[in-house]
């Protein structure tokens, strides 16, 4: 019997596509290319990519060109090394981030030509940081259930998950190097998982929300996508922080710290088997025994155990908090545009409405339970880990795969991240999921990293270009 995976170190092709965020930002440090040059690069792989798996709801080339030539010119006048990693790098962002005088969509009828007046506050600092904006992601509508028509690059019959679609389909063809997105329920790390990269949800208020459009506000959680673990640890730690005009950011995130040193120490893992291997196909429970097998090999500690968490329940509670939310932040637009919105958005709208205060409160207690079961079983580890998604990418393109498995830790504000483990014997992406502590992201960022250090990373699709 073939083994269902494949792993290596590196698998990526040697071109400037595939250079990670640390990589190019080395490049540009040491004049080898230009910001503008290095734009120009990635405009070019997004003309030849782009048709092929619409990820891109606006291509932003003039504010491109505008930042790259102002981090060039900063560059060459102060002759010193950038303060910051992301100085000159092109990135993308999801389509519910506000960008100012650009179109800021959401992906739905009701917000066509919305050009908003301000950046989003992680905007801000993006750009403080010397970020090249290259484009406005593709999203469901209002980062809601609505599959938008963006292709899975390695198998276009399959979904690419969902709600930070373009993002993740924009960094695991190349078009990007790194690019922001958003998790409710599993936006972040499911459409990861489906593509083949790193996503990261860090803990609930480390990074503000300000000028992002909502969907659940004590859900919503801004993530990262983009190719390795030390690239996702370079931009955390440039958008993190707190923020007084969010209500939502925590005063803890002024104080979070984080670097650039791994350490090589050999994680502990607690393995969450019952419920997440239970519900997972074969191929999903192939891969993951694998990954475990290759990690206990190389000398991790990982014991098997059984949190008391009903994670079913867990889910439905986590749906009527994300639902009860939407709805309360979309009745005004609702009042107004009802017959306007997408179908699956106008379902979760509608049960939303239906939701009564005791419901909601006790979806409330019941994440408070959830929260506490699962840091007391931390204490013993220095992550839990699971399989990031139960099965490969649906090939029903009618809805964005299953939510369940990522849910637990968005619903509870947990800091997650899914990481590569492979490839099934289909040639499609396999991917484990690691938790840790609120605002422990060291300590999950240096799991991760002696991880993926393991399993490795995975090449590009190779998507169909068009000619």
């Amino acid at each position: 019997m073939k083994s269902p995976l494949k792993f290596g170190n590196n698998l990526m092709d040697n071109n400037i596509y595939n250079l990670s965020v640390s990589e190019l930002s080395g490049l540009l440090e040491n004049k080898e290319i230009s910001s503008l040059e290095l734009t120009k690069e990635f405009l070019n792989k997004i003309e030849i990519t782009e048709p092929s798996v619409n990820a891109f709801a606006l291509i932003t080339r003039e504010k491109a060109f505008e930042q790259a030539s102002e981090s060039d010119r900063k560059r060459k006048l102060n002759k010193q090394p950038s303060n910051s990693i992301l100085e000159g790098i092109p990135y993308g962002l999801k389509d519910i981030f506000d960008t100012k005088n650009i179109l800021t969509e959401a992906g739905s009828e009701i917000y066509k030509g919305r050009i908003p007046n301000s950046d989003a506050y992680v905007v801000k600092l993006l750009h403080a940081n010397g970020a090249v904006l290259l484009g406005k992601t593709i999203t469901t509508e209002f980062a809601d259930g609505h599959p938008p028509d963006t292709k899975n690059p390695w198998d276009t019959n399959r979904t690419p998950g969902g709600s930070s679609t373009g993002s993740a389909v924009a960094v695991a063809t190349r078009m990007l190097p790194y690019a922001l997105g958003t998790q409710t329920v599993g936006s972040v790390l499911r459409p990861a998982a489906y593509n083949g990269i790193v996503g990261l949800k860090p803990t609930y208020g480390l990074i503000s929300k300000a000028g992002v459009i909502p969907q659940s506000n004590s859900c919503d959680t801004v993530g990262i996508l983009c190719r390795n673990v030390i690239d996702a640890t370079m931009i955390l730690k440039s958008i993190a922080g707190y923020d007084p005009n969010d209500q939502h950011s925590s005063i803890k995130a002024d104080s979070f710290e984080i670097d650039y040193s791994f350490s090589n120490s050999i994680p502990k893992i607690g393995f969450l088997s019952k419920y997440f291997i239970d519900e997972s196909d074969e191929n999903v429970k192939q891969s993951t025994l694998a990954a475990l097998k290759s990690l206990s090999d190389q000398g991790a500690i990982i014991d098997e155990i059984d949190i008391k968490i009903d994670f079913p329940s867990g889910f439905k509670s986590h749906r009527i908090v994300q639902q009860s939310e939407m709805a309360q932040w979309h009745k005004p637009l609702y009042l107004k545009y009802a017959d306007k919105y997408k179908a699956i958005t106008l379902e979760y709208i509608k049960s939303g409405f239906s939701q009564n205060a005791t419901e909601y409160i006790n979806a409330l207690e019941f994440r408070n339970q959830m929260r506490k079961v699962a840091i007391d079983a931390l204490k013993s580890f220095d992550v839990l880990m699971m399989p990031t998604a139960s099965g490969l990418p649906p090939k029903d393109l009618s809805r964005t795969g299953d939510t369940r498995f990522q849910s637990p830790w968005t619903f509870t504000g947990l800091p997650s991240i899914a990481i590569p483990a492979g490839l099934s014997e289909d040639g499609l992406p396999q991917s484990i999921q690691l938790v840790s502590e609120p605002f422990k992201e060291k300590k999950l960022l240096n799991a991760a990293k002696w991880v993926e250090s393991v399993l490795g990373t995975l090449p590009a699709p190779k998507v169909k270009e068009a000619l």
